[in-house]
């Protein structure tokens, strides 16, 4: 199978190919919250690159938040214009759930459950999951995240492992990870959590 992935929720974007094989490709917009403008850039940058193009994606992924409000609607908008045109199953994953897949793979040989804690310009959000990333709970925004302290001492987190910065890739490898194992897929509901500021003010 092939998976294209987007990832907008962070101040950066960054899209990429997985293959039939598991080999990733990746582009990606260093240039902070230009989502809108340099999607299709990055998209065809990416397709000519790597000599690819719709016909050759079987499957769709968006990260669907928590982050950037902007980011979020860009990437949901763009990957729903590509659904409609291609026809290619699309489903939604959280950066909370790409955060627990990379710690699964770094930290292989344990069974605990994952605590995914994500920290960013907008607020901090957690979500517990077991080792085959089955959630154990909602994802939440909190004033202040658990870390790895007595009450986590059968949770692994991301201060565990040396978490690389992640990026589309890993939520297609996601994807490709529950495909295999016959997992649930989300569909593609933004998750926000937290409230844009301006809206706060109306």
């Amino acid at each position: 199978m092939s998976i294209l992935a987007i990832d907008t929720v962070g101040a950066g974007s960054s899209i990429a190919i997985i293959d039939h094989d598991g080999n990733c490709f990746i582009e990606r917009n260093s240039t902070s919250n230009s989502h809108a403008e340099t999607f299709f850039q990055i998209l065809n940058t990416l397709f000519n690159k790597h000599d690819y193009n719709y016909d050759k994606i079987d499957h769709l992924v968006v990260v669907v938040g928590p982050g950037s409000f902007t980011g979020i609607r860009v990437g949901i908008s763009a990957a729903k214009g590509i659904n409609l045109a291609t026809n290619k199953p699309l489903y939604g994953v959280s950066a909370l759930e790409v955060q627990a897949y990379v710690i699964s793979l770094l930290c292989a040989n344990s069974k605990k459950n994952i605590r995914a804690i994500i920290k960013n310009a907008q607020g901090s959000y957690t979500q517990l999951f077991d080792f085959n990333l089955l959630p154990l709970s909602e994802p939440v925004a909190a004033q202040c995240v658990i870390g790895t302290g007595p009450t986590d001492n059968n949770c692994i987190t991301y201060v565990d492992c040396n978490l690389s910065e992640l990026n589309a890739s890993h939520a297609g490898l996601l994807v490709r990870y529950r495909l295999e194992n016959k997992q649930k897929l989300n569909g593609v509901d933004a998750l926000y959590l937290n409230e844009p500021q301006y809206m706060k003010l109306l």
